[in-house]
């Protein structure tokens, strides 16, 4: 039987967390969503850059995505054996609202990034410790093809108009170019040392490709699938990683993970022609859908830094999980 005084602390308790659980009910969905390689996690925050949430995952996240409409996120998780598709090895699909996985999608072993074509119907990966991009049909869930491409690959890109994905080889030092409607590698291209990141510019005319050991931003011209131009960032001291590109497809920003900065490159005149000093190795690196902000991953000050792209300077830096790897911003309406 519940005492007076019992009855008294209950109700205390519910005035008490009332307004807690209406403000996270009046919570809008999340904007930026970032991936922690540390902590097993991902953090979620506002388009202010408040931090949200944390939502624990079972195994260790890489790549990252929103799907279209913002209202889930997909998560690349994999475990530490090699060569066997083991439990913890799964495309994990979020539902924003439910705050929980509701689906593990397969996706070959060791899965680390991936990309959605525009349709969603067709998720790739790349299997970095067996040598192949996987091919999932993302409305079973199931893999439906599985492609050998180059050494260790890591970065997947899918081309605007969704007839190409490209996947990049860190030990290989190439590029592999896959009909996405086909399922097959049409042609390879070798970049400088160890590739990458991997992105299509919004117009769908380039890829980029940064080198980590080389020490560039490599230039590839989509209609032939091949190297067109290569540029120098900081030096060739700065171990790129992460790309992001402005919607008009002028510019692109690289996350240095060694200078602890975002080197931003005129595409139109094909050089660099600013550094952004943000935390301690960036890699993972996303632009906002009006172009306006840039968000980096920062694995070494467990942080995010905002960078206000008209004045190339971090806006504020937001505290999030251990090693945060990856990150991603929403693309349509919240």
């Amino acid at each position: 039987m519940t005492t007076r005084l019992g009855a008294i602390a209950l109700v205390a308790r519910a005035v008490l967390f009332q307004p807690v659980f209406a403000q996270l009910g009046s919570v809008s969905m999340p904007y930026a969503v970032v991936s922690n390689e540390g902590s097993h996690d991902i953090s979620l925050l506002s388009e202010s850059g408040d931090l949200l949430y944390t939502l624990r995952l079972p195994s260790r996240p890489r790549g990252i995505a929103f799907s279209k409409d913002g209202r889930r996120v997909f998560v690349a998780l994999s475990d530490d054996r090699p060569n066997t598709e083991a439990t913890g090895d799964a495309i994990a699909e979020v539902d924003l609202q439910a705050r929980r996985i509701v689906r593990r999608i397969s996706a070959g072993t060791d899965p680390e990034t991936f990309a959605i074509t525009p349709d969603e119907r067709t998720l790739f990966s790349s299997n970095e410790d067996a040598g192949t991009a996987s091919a999932t049909d993302l409305r079973t869930g199931k893999v439906s093809a599985t492609l050998v491409v180059g050494i260790e690959p890591e970065g997947v890109a899918a081309s605007p108009d969704g007839r190409w994905v490209y996947v990049t080889a860190e030990t290989s030092n190439s590029v592999s170019m896959i009909d996405a409607k086909t399922k097959r590698v049409v042609a390879n291209v070798l970049v400088d040392a160890r590739p990458r990141g991997v992105v299509f510019t919004p117009n769908g005319r380039m890829a980029l490709v940064s080198a980590e050991i080389g020490g560039t931003l490599s230039i590839i011209d989509v209609r032939s699938h091949s190297l067109s131009d290569a540029v120098t960032l900081q030096q060739g001291r700065g171990k790129p990683v992460g790309i992001a590109v402005s919607p008009d497809s002028k510019f692109a920003f690289v996350a240095n993970g060694a200078t602890h900065s975002v080197s931003v490159v005129d595409l139109i005149a094909r050089k660099e022609i600013a550094t952004i000093p943000v935390g301690k190795r960036p890699w993972g690196i996303a632009i906002s859908r009006d172009g306006r902000s840039l968000y980096t991953a920062n694995g070494g000050s467990d942080d995010i830094s905002i960078i206000d792209v008209a004045t190339r300077r971090v806006r504020s830096t937001v505290k999030v999980g251990a090693k945060p790897w990856g990150i991603a911003v929403a693309r349509g309406k919240n």
